[in-house]
C-alpha cells in the first residue's frame, strides 16, 4: 500500500518542484508552499460533498439524453466544484506579503491544484490500482497543474490590478481566475466521459490533452519571463507602457 500511495504522490510533487523552480526571481516560503500544498489536498473535502449532491440532483431529473448528463457531471459536477474549492482556498494568499511577483500568483495556484491532485490521485490509485495511477500521471495531474497555470495566471493580473487602482479589471480577472480552469477542467473531463462511451472523442481527448500541455508549458515559460513585481511604485508606469486597454489582458507587443 506505502508504494501505491507513493506512485500516486510522486507526479504531484515532481510537479510542484518543477513550478518553484520556475519562478526565477525569488523562490516562495517553502513553509508557504507546504501550506497551498495541504490546503490543496483538503479543498478535495467540500468539492466532494457538494459533488455528491448535485449529482443526485441531476440524477433525480432522469435525464435522457446521455451527453447532455455528461456535460452537467462534466461542468458542472466536476469542474465547477473542483476550481471554485481550489480558488477559495488561493486566494488566503491575496493579502500574504510573501505575494510579491506576478509569477508568484502561477506557483501558489499550480501548488493549491496538485494538493487536490494528489490527495484525489491517492483516492483513484487505492480504489483500481497501479495501472490507474501510471495513467493518471500523465493525464489528469499533469492536467490539473495546467487548469492551476491558468488560474495563476489571471490570478496575478488581478493583484496587479488591485494594486493599480482598477478595481473593475481586479474583479474582471478574479472572475476569469475561476471561469477558465472550469472551462478548460470541464472540456476535459466531458471529452474523457464521452470517450467511454464511444471511441468517436478518443482522438478529440488526445489532441485537446497535447494542446493543452503545449499552451500551459508555454504560458509558463512566457510568464516567468516577463515575471513582474507587484508593488505601488511601479504599476502606474507597467500600466503606461501598457497603454492598457480593459479588453486585452497582456501586453500587445507580446502577441
Amino acid at each position: 500500500m506505502r508504494f501505491l500511495i507513493w506512485i500516486a504522490l510522486l507526479p504531484a510533487i515532481a510537479l510542484a518542484v518543477y513550478i518553484y523552480k520556475k519562478d526565477g526571481v525569488e523562490h516562495e516560503p517553502v513553509r508557504l508552499i507546504v501550506r497551498l500544498f495541504g490546503y490543496g489536498a483538503l479543498a478535495c473535502l467540500p468539492a466532494a460533498l457538494v459533488e455528491m449532491v448535485l449529482s443526485r440532483v441531476f440524477a433525480a431529473l432522469q435525464i435522457q439524453n446521455p451527453y447532455w448528463a455528461i456535460f452537467l457531471e462534466a461542468f458542472v459536477v466536476a469542474a465547477l466544484c473542483e476550481e471554485t474549492c481550489k480558488f477559495l482556498f488561493l486566494r488566503t494568499t491575496w493579502r500574504d506579503p510573501a505575494f510579491d511577483f506576478q509569477f508568484d500568483g502561477i506557483v501558489y495556484a499550480v501548488t493549491v491544484a496538485l494538493g487536490f491532485a494528489a490527495l484525489e490521485n491517492v483516492n483513484y490509485v487505492l480504489q483500481y490500482g497501479l495501472n490507474t495511477g501510471l495513467l493518471r500521471a500523465v493525464t489528469a495531474v499533469p492536467g490539473h497543474a495546467i487548469f492551476g497555470v491558468f488560474m495563476g495566471y489571471f490570478y496575478g493580473h488581478a493583484k496587479l490590478s488591485d494594486y493599480s487602482g482598477h478595481p473593475g479589471q481586479t474583479r474582471d480577472f478574479l472572475a476569469l481566475s475561476v471561469a477558465a480552469p472550469v472551462l478548460l477542467h470541464g472540456t476535459y473531463d466531458f471529452l474523457a466521459m464521452a470517450m467511454e462511451r464511444s471511441d468517436i472523442f478518443m482522438l478529440p481527448f488526445f489532441a485537446f490533452l497535447i494542446l493543452l500541455y503545449v499552451i500551459g508549458v508555454s504560458r509558463v515559460n512566457r510568464s516567468a519571463r516577463s515575471d513582474r513585481r507587484v508593488a505601488p511604485e511601479i504599476v502606474q508606469d507597467y500600466f503606461q507602457r501598457m497603454h492598457w486597454d480593459s479588453n486585452r489582458w497582456d501586453d500587445p507587443s507580446r502577441r
